[in-house]
């Protein structure tokens, strides 16, 4: 039995985070049509998370916000959430495109690297997923326990399960106390 089901058994469903993506949720703009189609963007994200499927409508959603978005953070945040959509589809490499297409632009965009590294968790490319979740600790994400559970995850699929170990527990305590930010 691994360490990540030994956890989840010991903690129950309070830890249902595996390899799941984040998205931005709005964006500053002054124009109405690219934060109509931005919002339109995030409602499909929502939609698929919820509903377990992505669709062709949801993506063709976010292009269209990354193509009208005024602003390079509004283009970032857009793509960052087509990766969410390309995720849900099990495009892997598509998400891995997106989030790192919407980092060239705005390299402070949380939830993009997080995207990359449960891509690369989902393809078993566990040393890249390391390094994104790290990366992704260093930025003050809001789901901090979210990122320890998928480093934890890439670390036991890296064979060290010493780190994987004590990933899942600081996972665990930070989920049980209700703590959403945190330092490493």
């Amino acid at each position: 039995m691994s360490l990540k089901s030994c956890l989840m058994m010991s903690i129950g469903a309070a830890m249902v985070f595996a390899a799941t993506p984040s998205f931005a949720s709005s964006w500053p703009t002054n124009d109405l049509v690219s934060q109509s189609a931005f919002n339109r963007c995030a409602d499909a994200v929502t939609a698929a998370l919820a509903n377990d499927n992505a669709t062709e409508a949801g993506l063709a959603k976010c292009t269209k916000a990354a193509d009208l978005a005024e602003l390079n953070s509004g283009r970032a945040a857009a793509l960052s959430n087509r990766s969410v959509l390309n995720f849900q589809r099990a495009d892997y490499n598509a998400a891995i495109s997106d989030s790192t297409a919407a980092l060239k632009i705005d390299g402070r965009l949380v939830e993009a690297v997080m995207n990359r590294g449960a891509a690369y968790l989902a393809m078993h490319r566990a040393g890249e997923a390391v390094a994104d979740f790290d990366q992704a600790l260093t930025m003050a994400p809001v789901h901090v326990e979210k990122i320890y559970f998928n480093r934890a995850m890439a670390r036991e699929d890296m064979g060290d399960l010493k780190g994987a170990y004590a990933d899942y527990a600081r996972a665990a305590r930070l989920a049980r106390s209700g703590i959403s930010r945190s330092s490493r």
